[in-house]
């Protein structure tokens, strides 16, 4: 059996030793008024960034959308009932003539104003498909509705939607609290129709 040696049981001593006690920790070494002081500065360097040069990013205006189109009622000249509407609620229904009655539609939306721009203006773009009258077909016409949401900015003071067919212009409202909303420089610019040697404007 071995034998205890003579210091065996007795307290030790920590000398040559490291209990884990003996460093002293860097944040308890800090003075907490001084930590405060270095947070407090901190902060005021980043409200002075957000304030004085960078500012805070603004979102955008949410993007125009076409919600539905459709073909109302199709057939030879005679057998449809021409319509004609437009709101500021985003309804437009039309018709076109001289056209087969399998013509087809399809529409998109884009803004064509800043974002940021007083006057948030708005282009709806109708486009034909399969106009071609055959030969054993009668001559049709067609009545169109599209419905499309229009986003009025915080930024706008007016607001403008150009609605056109096959790239040309049919249609322009506008709502303003005060500036000119450029319809009227459109109806002005609106090219004439001629039929037969005879002038006609297309009503918008």
């Amino acid at each position: 059996m071995d034998e205890a040696g003579p210091n065996e049981g007795s307290p030790t001593s920590n000398e040559g030793t490291s209990t884990g006690t003996g460093r002293s920790r860097p944040l308890e070494a800090i003075d907490p008024r001084v930590l405060l002081v270095g947070t407090l500065a901190v902060g005021i360097a980043i409200g002075a960034l957000v304030v004085g040069g960078v500012p805070a990013l603004e979102e955008s205006p949410p993007d125009p959308e076409i919600e539905s189109v459709d073909v109302l009622s199709a057939g030879c000249h005679d057998d449809v009932r021409p319509r004609g509407m437009s709101s500021s609620d985003g309804v437009w229904v039309s018709t076109i003539n001289n056209t087969s009655a399998h013509t087809e539609v399809s529409a998109q939306i884009r803004r064509t104003s800043p974002p940021d721009g007083t006057v948030a203006a708005y282009r709806v773009d109708l486009e034909t498909h399969n106009t071609t009258v055959e030969s054993d077909e009668c001559h049709g016409r067609i009545v169109y509705r599209v419905e499309f949401d229009v986003p009025y900015p915080d930024a706008a003071d007016a607001m403008r939607t150009e609605r056109y067919v096959d790239g040309e212009l049919r249609g322009c409202g506008s709502s303003s609290s005060g500036p000119e909303t450029g319809c009227v420089a459109l109806h002005e610019d609106r090219p004439a129709h001629y039929s037969n040697g005879t002038v006609t404007h297309e009503p918008l």
